[in-house]
């Protein structure tokens, strides 16, 4: 069932403004990237390697992939509706307490079980991938097998945040299935609109994280259907994403695909 028309209208609009936030955002940063001559290529460079740079880009990360959901559950006039982002709260009051555990034993279930399956999927696929590799892959998450924990986490909560946020406004206007696909697309939209990563669609050394996000995007999304529980997505794309990391620190790159790596690159 749909919501009346000026909640429609507003979601959409907080919707609206997050993509083109998005798309502006990363096409400027591609073009900020290039690199220049000249004394913008010089104060680019100083920009970059500043060292609370890093820090600020966490910062402006966190306000877009949480803070503008919130708000717009906040201050949204009903533009977002808690259930349809997944908010599940565990009702301890008593009263149907039976019910809210069975529930939630029931979406935990959906959530190991599809959780499973993509990290084997994902598994096979690097499989795969690692015995026709032949360029060495430096930058994807797949590679950084130093990468803790606690960054993985980050990046589960920023991307089941943001998913679920674009998943509302369909929900609203075209029912709960659809709705879900819907956003789907629209995340697909984002992520097309994005030079960096249409490049990297050309890029073998970037093929095992760009498929473990498609992956992720589209069981989340099953999950959500399923569940309507942001906190078990979140559990499963953080669990998957470090089961990953850890099979690839367990089986690394082989020297052999490594020196032809140098031979093709050279």
């Amino acid at each position: 069932m749909t919501q009346s028309t000026p909640t429609l209208s507003e979601g959409w609009l907080w919707l609206g403004s997050s993509l083109l936030l998005a798309i502006l955002w990363k096409n400027l940063a591609w073009f900020f990237r290039q690199p220049r001559l000249g004394i913008v290529g010089k104060s680019l460079t100083q920009l970059a390697a500043y060292r609370f740079s890093p820090w600020v880009l966490q910062i402006l990360r966190l306000l877009y992939y949480v803070g503008l959901p919130f708000a717009a559950l906040l201050w949204g006039r009903d533009a977002v509706v808690g259930r349809f982002l997944g908010l599940q709260r565990l009702d301890l009051s008593g009263a149907g307490i039976n019910d809210t555990w069975l529930d939630w034993v029931h979406d935990v279930g959906w959530t190991v079980t599809l959780g499973l399956g993509a990290w084997g999927m994902l598994m096979l696929g690097w499989w795969a991938y690692r015995r026709a590799l032949t360029i060495i892959h430096k930058d994807g998450i797949l590679t950084k097998t130093n990468v803790s924990g606690w960054v993985l986490l980050r990046e589960a909560a920023y991307h089941e945040i943001h998913w679920a946020f674009y998943r509302n406004a369909p929900i609203l206007a075209l029912g709960a299935y659809w709705g879900i696909w819907a956003g789907l697309v629209l995340v697909a939209l984002e992520a097309a609109l994005n030079p960096a990563w249409r490049q990297s669609l050309g890029d073998p050394r970037q093929t095992p994280a760009q498929l473990m996000r498609v992956a992720l995007a589209v069981v989340s999304s099953v999950l959500l259907w399923l569940t309507q529980n942001l906190w078990l997505a979140l559990a499963l794309h953080w669990g998957v994403s470090w089961g990953l990391v850890t099979l690839v620190r367990a089986f690394p790159l082989s020297r052999e695909a490594k020196r032809a790596a140098l031979r093709i690159r050279t």
